[in-house]
């Protein structure tokens, strides 16, 4: 007779198992935010530098997405559990995309573009709100490490509500930067009003992405253990 409790125990670990190697993402968040911030702080010298470190990241992430995926679908992994693992493991990939996007676009800017003065102190104090923005998102990647970690489920609930707090704090800065980026339109070409409207908006992101992978963790560790 198959022991179905048995059975159930092997397939826990082995998710549980794929969630714990999925913890790598957020660290490799961890360093990408670090260097955006590097980015941020010595733009535009040095720029180029961290850009590649972001962008190598970026590339063994997609190369863990693949193999991730293909664990996933082998047959490994509970059936029942393969979409959320699969819209997990996107999330997790997304962070690292978003970074490389970012990287790119202080790049880009910074390289190609000569500011006015008025533009270097709209753009100086946009930036150190980015920065701002991207501690919080290490802040909220430490959480969704732990949480990829954990077992527990009430611990799983006071990291998810931690990160929830950061995402709103995050939600305030966005919106002020972009409330200050409107008044002072008039002192800005449309290129730098765009360039730091798009990255308020793209680090955002980024902490709406933490939210949506503590989301769906959870829902994975609720369906395992029930």
């Amino acid at each position: 007779m198959v022991n179905y409790n048995f059975l159930k125990r092997i397939l826990v670990v082995g998710e549980k198992n794929l969630l714990s190697r999925l913890s790598q993402y957020p660290l490799m968040g961890i360093e990408s935010s670090s260097n955006l911030i590097f980015m941020l702080k010595n733009a535009p010298s040095d720029i180029e530098k961290y850009n590649e470190i972001v962008r190598q990241i970026e590339k063994k992430g997609d190369e863990m997405d693949i193999n991730f995926r293909h664990e996933v679908t082998s047959g490994a992994i509970s059936s029942s559990l393969m979409g959320n693992l699969l819209d997990l493991i996107e999330k997790c990939d997304d962070i690292l995309d978003k970074c490389y996007f970012t990287s790119r676009e202080i790049n880009r800017f910074n390289i190609n573009y000569s500011m006015t003065p008025d533009e270097v102190v709209i753009k100086e104090y946009a930036y150190g709100s980015f920065i701002k923005i991207l501690e919080a998102n290490k802040e909220s990647l430490e959480f969704v490490h732990s949480i990829l970690n954990e077992n527990d489920l009430s611990n799983m609930r006071g990291d998810r509500k931690s990160i929830e707090a950061i995402e709103e704090q995050v939600d305030e800065i966005k919106d002020n930067i972009i409330d200050y980026t409107y008044k002072n339109s008039t002192k800005m070409s449309y290129i730098v009003f765009e360039h730091l409207n798009t990255l308020a908006h793209k680090l955002d992101d980024l902490l709406d992405d933490c939210e949506d992978i503590s989301d769906l963790i959870f829902t994975i560790m609720l369906a395992v253990t029930s």
